[in-house]
């Protein structure tokens, strides 16, 4: 416990209460204790064998004619693996971890190689990095612009390397370090090195902003291990908490300033709406003032369930789902046909523009596509006065009403008006209209030019009756089978609702055997614990959405064909869209707000996401950047941010872009405080 640092802990102390930084440690202590331990037992072992063999028997006896310089050292050779070697990987240990914590776990890992096991560590900690035996950098980029080896060496070969952004690193790492060496040798202040320039810092500080009315003043903080401290966090600033492991950093962040914060936005909330809101505690503090607004991005070991896609965890699939609500085009999923939704006037003015000077029928109908008989039907048609009705495109007399094919799907239309197209016959149209789409429950079926059907009468040749049948609708409802549909709904295209989901994998997009309705995918079994292969769902190809969702077009494409695009081309076709007057006025706002959200995907570095990217297939420094842009995107003023670490998981290239992320948070007027 005393090499990894962790002297200060009391045995008892309970386990949660552990900062990210401690736990990562204890765990690390259990190895080293059994690594001391099987050494210990090795050592007692190689002494009892010295001691009861000849003098030369610890040395292996050499094949005739082998060369001295060639043979084998000593059996137990220090860096020899014992049978109890092991192969340890560490998926970035430097996790919360101070720079002075750095130093004691390096030191801890000299201990397990020391004792004969191999470390794998996956960093990108510079010091870490330059104290390994053997680097592997990949690249050069992330996502598909990934998967390669860009160099492999040493520390000293990959900082050589022109094409490795780890290389770049290095270098310039190991040049600043280098220069305020120097400079301290010197005892001057630091100079900006050659060659390398030393940025300035994120914020420049004015004075004039710490005014007491402009600053987070706490007083008298005791909560867990902090000595009644007072501590004063400027507004609009962006301030640091750092500290070794364990000294009380996201106490004071998390639990006092953010608790405190949480707790006083709840209470300024109406009795009514506290009832469902669990209260908070208040910390063990005399006093804050000043406190704004607070929002938490903190650590997250999970990056999300089976239902989380790029898109959720942004919002920018929640914009698209009412992008799709309002504009989007619905089609019949297996016909196919645009389903538009149509006013009485819209179906009049219609009929009137494209069949002025003919004469019309107008159709309801009765039956579309279904087996039957349909006698009672024919019946009630005569008992109304119609003497035909049409059956798959033929008229049939009621009177005499012919035996129907009973296993051949049938459509049966009802005769409701003849008029001629033309301005003295519209209120004739008008009227038919209103009967027919009565009978026909808000569809009607209208047959130009009736003049054929004549022609053919007179001559007796059915061939000459050649007239086009058009479908109108003043619901949603398919033209061509019939079929209804509700009015478009944004829960039609999420991944979490029953009406959305595809009904086979109900959202995950993959086929996993036991995953029900019931589900929602962020249970433990089907995240880390899972361990079966997922494969695409063969319903609905991973889409996710059932085919009544995917039918709905926008500009000729779904929204699974959107979310499979790279948020650098999904940018850009918002980039180049033009909506011109209902459909500019409906999607200004929202068309606004993909625009930025895109643009922030961009800034911090992953324009080669797509949004259906499964968040559980994000490597930790993606979402954690993806965390970021969505708080980018919410536009938040004047409130503080509380950030735990952000820095996790990012290349060093990386931290400039969440530098710059967090700049931009600060000038909106914003309070950033980071742990």
């Amino acid at each position: 416990l005393a090499d990894v640092g962790l002297e200060y802990l009391r045995l008892g102390q309970p386990v949660p209460t552990l900062s990210g930084g401690e736990a990562q440690r204890l765990k690390l202590a259990g190895h080293l204790a059994k690594a001391a331990s099987r050494s210990s037992l090795n050592g007692r072992l190689r002494s009892d064998f010295a001691g009861s063999q000849p003098r030369d028997a610890g040395r292996p006896a050499r094949h005739r004619g082998s060369d001295p310089r060639t043979s084998s050292g000593p059996l137990f050779h220090p860096s020899t693996p014992s049978h109890h070697s092991s192969l340890f990987l560490f998926d970035e240990p430097t996790t919360g971890l101070h720079f002075d914590d750095v130093a004691k776990l390096l030191r801890a890992f000299r201990q397990l190689l020391a004792a004969g096991h191999s470390l794998i560590v996956i960093e990108h900690n510079l010091d870490v990095i330059a104290a390994a035996d053997w680097i592997i950098d990949l690249g050069p980029e992330g996502g598909d612009a990934g998967g390669e080896v860009v160099c492999a060496g040493t520390p000293q070969q990959v900082a050589a390397c022109l094409d490795s952004h780890t290389g770049k690193a290095l270098r310039d790492y190991e040049a600043a370090i280098g220069s305020a060496a120097s400079d301290n040798r010197r005892g001057s202040a630091m100079r900006e090195p050659r060659g390398v320039p030393i940025e300035p810092p994120l914020v420049s500080l004015d004075e004039s902003r710490r005014h007491p009315d402009g600053a987070i003043h706490i007083h008298n903080a005791r909560e867990h291990n902090l000595k009644s401290i007072d501590v004063e966090i400027p507004h609009g600033q962006f301030t640091v908490i750092t500290g070794v492991s364990g000294s009380g950093k996201s106490t004071l962040a998390f639990d006092i300033v953010f608790a405190e914060g949480q707790r006083r936005y709840l209470e300024s909330l109406n009795a009514y709406a506290r009832q469902f809101v669990e209260p908070a505690a208040r910390p063990d503090v005399d006093a804050i003032f000043g406190i704004p607004p607070t929002v938490a991005i903190e650590q997250r070991v999970s990056r999300g369930g089976r239902k989380s896609t790029v898109g959720t965890l942004t919002e920018l699939h929640h914009f698209l789902r009412l992008l799709f609500v309002k504009l989007g085009t619905q089609h019949c999923p297996g016909c196919e046909v645009p389903i538009e939704p149509q006013s009485l006037d819209a179906i009049a003015a219609r009929i009137l523009r494209e069949n002025r000077g003919k004469r019309v029928g107008l159709l309801a109908p009765l039956v579309v596509s279904r087996k039957g008989y349909y006698t009672d039907l024919a019946k009630w048609a005569r008992g109304k006065g119609h003497t035909h009705l049409r059956v798959d495109g033929e008229f049939l007399p009621t009177a005499g009403w012919p035996r129907l094919d009973r296993f051949r799907e049938h459509t049966i239309e009802l005769p409701v008006a003849d008029v001629r197209v033309s301005p003295e016959g519209e209120a004739a149209l008008r009227s038919g209209l209103e009967r027919a789409l009565d009978h026909g429950k808000g569809v009607v079926h209208v047959l130009a030019p009736l003049e054929a059907l004549e022609r053919a009468i007179a001559a007796r040749d059915a061939r000459l009756a050649v007239m086009d049948e058009t479908v109108f609708s003043v619901k949603r409802a398919c033209p061509a089978c019939g079929t209804s549909f509700p009015e478009l709904d944004p829960r039609l295209f999420s991944y979490n609702s029953r009406h959305g989901w595809c009904a086979r994998c109900y959202g995950t997009g993959l086929k996993l055997a036991g995953f029900d309705a019931e589900q929602t995918g962020e249970e433990i079994w089907w995240n880390d614990w899972y361990e079966g292969e997922a494969e695409p769902c063969p319903a609905c190809a991973g889409c996710r959405l059932n085919p009544t969702a995917l039918a709905v077009k926008f500009r000729g494409r779904s929204i699974a064909d959107l979310s499979r695009l790279p948020v650098s081309d999904i940018e850009r076709f918002f980039a180049d869209l033009r909506l011109e007057g209902r459909e500019a006025q409906i999607a200004r706002d929202i068309v606004a707000e993909l625009r930025a959200r895109f643009a922030f995907l961009r800034e911090v570095g992953l324009p080669y996401l797509a949004l259906d990217r499964a968040a559980p297939t994000l490597s930790g420094g993606e979402a954690q950047r993806i965390r970021l842009a969505a708080q980018l995107g919410s536009n938040l003023r004047g409130v503080c941010y509380i950030l735990d670490e952000p820095t996790i998981g990012l290349h060093p290239r990386d931290n400039r872009i969440l530098l710059d992320m967090l700049a931009r948070l600060e000038a909106k007027g914003n309070t950033l405080v980071v742990v």
